[in-house]
């Protein structure tokens, strides 16, 4: 009876150990598009987000900040309370030269022009933009995993398809996934104002993460193709010790 007991003690001990080590995880999931690999690694306090480009993206918690590094050139730029101040002041400013150009036509074509050049260069447009959520109740599955179709709308009309799926689905752990949240949490703190805002926007609202991407505009699809939980390193979640900053400078009188 004592070994019984022993050995049922060993297989909770066991189970407990094994538990404990998928809710601490790192996790990495890889997708693939027409413009090639996206790579997302991640574990609790910071996330790494590599695109098609050479450069990526780093967030960091305990910084509040996301950085920006150019493997190319050897550098890195730090989005934080006051590098977003300064964006701010330089789209204001960038606003304000728009404005001046415009006041200089005809009045009636005033409008038209001035809607076309906030148009054509991004986060000038301060207008508050609607953006929602229309869960359509429909299912699928990427890579083998189970997710959820979701309709992000803007001003009333479809934008990004989403399919999301639960955290748990992805193995990722609920201190990962905080910190993933707490990203985008961050940048739509640090941009208000920019017009740029909106950009990490429904995101704050999933309860998962999006495994397919699809552009309704542009057809463009972004699908997961795996997923792994083996360490990432911390060469990977930091940036390199000779890359020199480019600060954010102010905008020039």
């Amino acid at each position: 009876m004592i070994r019984i007991r022993r050995t049922a003690a060993a297989f909770v001990l066991a189970g407990l150990s094994a538990v404990a080590a998928i809710a601490h995880a790192d996790t990495t999931l890889t997708y693939q598009g027409a413009s090639g690999a996206f790579t997302v690694d991640m574990r609790p306090g910071a996330v790494r987000i590599d695109d098609a480009s050479p450069q990526w993206q780093l967030y960091r918690e305990n910084d509040k900040a996301i950085f920006s590094i150019d493997p190319k050139e050897r550098t890195y730029t730090r989005l934080d309370s006051d590098s977003a101040s300064v964006i701010r002041q330089r789209v204001d400013a960038l606003r304000a030269q728009i404005e001046n150009r415009v006041q200089q036509l005809p009045e009636d074509q005033q409008a038209t022009a001035r809607a076309a050049m906030l148009q054509s260069v991004p986060g000038l447009d301060t207008r508050n933009q609607k953006i929602g959520l229309d869960r359509t109740g429909r299912e699928d599955r990427v890579a083998g995993v189970k997710c959820e179709v979701v309709q992000v709308v803007r001003d009333g009309r479809p934008a990004e398809t989403l399919c999301v799926a639960t955290p748990k689905a992805l193995g990722i752990s609920k201190d990962t996934f905080a910190s993933v949240t707490s990203m985008f949490s961050l940048m739509q703190t640090l941009l208000a104002g920019t017009g740029f805002e909106t950009a990490g926007l429904p995101y704050l609202s999933l309860s998962g993460m999006p495994v397919r991407f699809t552009d309704t505009n542009t057809g463009e699809r972004r699908q997961l193709v795996d997923v792994s939980h083996k360490r990432v390193s911390e060469r990977r979640l930091s940036i390199p010790e000779d890359y020199v900053e480019t600060k954010v400078t102010q905008p020039a009188n």
